[in-house]
């Protein structure tokens, strides 16, 4: 039986390893503005990115200023490798998005190409 296991958000890693993965691509995708990648793992990034966002978009929302600055702060030190992207995300990221009112779809990700060797396919994902 699979209880409540998507098959589609799976990387043939351990959960630790996935868990590290999935913060390097995230730290990637906010310190370049896009990242090339398989199929399977911009899915994985795209959900993780979204959730992202939009967990800081709503403790900034429902917290006073400095309150909301200091959550979003830790909250982004557990997810993000690095001092210059989580000073990236407070600074330029995260008011761009609130003023445009965006809940979701903080990334989008284009079909680029096929790999010569064995034919996976390429995707690119990039922060609106």
């Amino acid at each position: 039986m699979r209880h409540k296991k998507n098959k589609l958000l799976e990387i043939s890693t351990w959960d630790k390893k996935k868990s590290i993965f999935t913060r390097q691509l995230l730290t990637n995708l906010i310190r370049s503005g896009k990242v090339v990648t398989t199929s399977k793992r911009a899915k994985i990034l795209k959900s993780d990115a979204d959730s992202f966002f939009a967990r800081l978009i709503k403790i900034m929302k429902n917290n006073d200023k400095k309150g909301a600055r200091r959550e979003c702060i830790r909250y982004i030190k557990s997810k993000i490798y690095g001092e210059v992207e989580w000073k990236k995300v407070i600074d330029k990221l995260l008011p761009k998005y609130i003023e445009n009112w965006n809940k979701s779809s903080f990334v989008s990700d284009y079909k680029v190409w096929f790999r010569k060797w064995d034919g996976a396919e390429k995707i690119m994902v990039k922060l609106n």
